[in-house]
């Protein structure tokens, strides 16, 4: 049984030192973020921070682009995935994807650290797909990107392949219409789970990071064996601190199909713009 707890499972907090912030800022830049804080909740959110479109990390040498609005715990799982695939002893592959990429935190933050040679992502928000794409192009990575708008893996090329995938899904499965952060009926994992072994390379890995306040693995396992697949460890999340967080992180095996993969000519944003609204 993993561990319960209630905490702040998707904040930057849970895994940023208090004093790496304290000693990282002036008390100028700490007093004008807590005021913008502060009109944000009195207005509930009327009063949003300035910037379209910003750096809001990097990584390594790589500066990641986003919107306010985009960040749903991806900025935490970037600096935490990594640690969890030390923890793991999951080691570099050539081709990995980011399924529910959003900017694509998690997916930059693992080719910086040198986990993979090239890197797809993939999202069903247009707009999350523009600024990832622009992460790619600032840092002159198109030739080792691609990112796809896609419903599940509907729009993903037949001839994609990959070698690992990590995933932050929804995380509950109450029926609401906001698909960032719920999966009525778990029926989008249902779909990854039945659709990503035609595009896995032989002995590809899946992990993908779940709730455990949320959903329940053993019946992802089921998902995952009906999908041609080998439910693998389920490993507990941690924060820095080595105390549970409420996560954790399901691996999966997967025996692949032969043929390697090609860099693919991403499809364009606008194509796909109505999935966004289901």
């Amino acid at each position: 049984m993993l561990h319960r707890v209630q905490g702040k499972a998707h904040d930057l907090e849970t895994y940023l030192p208090e004093r790496l912030v304290d000693e990282g800022f002036s008390w100028q830049t700490l007093a004008r973020l807590l005021a913008g804080k502060l009109a944000r909740k009195a207005t509930g959110g009327r009063v949003q921070p300035r910037w379209p479109l910003s750096v809001v990390a990097y990584y390594g040498e790589i500066a990641v682009f986003d919107k306010p609005e985009q960040h749903l715990g991806g900025l935490a799982f970037g600096r935490d995935f990594p640690r969890v695939l030390n923890e793991l002893g999951i080691g570099r592959r050539p081709r990995l994807f980011e399924f529910c990429a959003g900017p694509g935190y998690i997916g930059y933050s693992l080719l910086s650290a040198g986990w993979c040679e090239s890197l797809a992502l993939s999202d069903i928000n247009p707009d999350a797909v523009s600024s990832a794409r622009f992460t790619a192009a600032h840092n002159g990575l198109q030739d080792r990107v691609d990112v796809y708008v896609s419903d599940v893996l509907d729009q993903i090329p037949a001839d994609e392949r990959w070698d690992l995938v990590v995933v932050n899904p929804p995380h509950f499965p109450r029926a609401k219409t906001d698909v960032r952060h719920y999966d009525p009926s778990w029926e989008m994992h249902r779909r990854f789970y039945a659709s990503v072994g035609r595009h896995m390379n032989p002995h590809g890995l899946v992990l993908m990071v779940e709730n455990a306040d949320g959903s329940d693995s053993d019946l992802f396992a089921e998902m995952i064996r009906a999908g041609g697949g080998e439910p693998g460890v389920v490993h507990p999340g941690t924060d820095i601190h080595g105390k549970p967080n409420g996560l954790y992180y399901q691996l999966s095996s997967w025996p692949g199909v032969a043929g390697p993969s090609e860099p693919r000519e991403p499809a364009r944003a606008d194509e796909l713009a109505p999935l966004a609204r289901r």
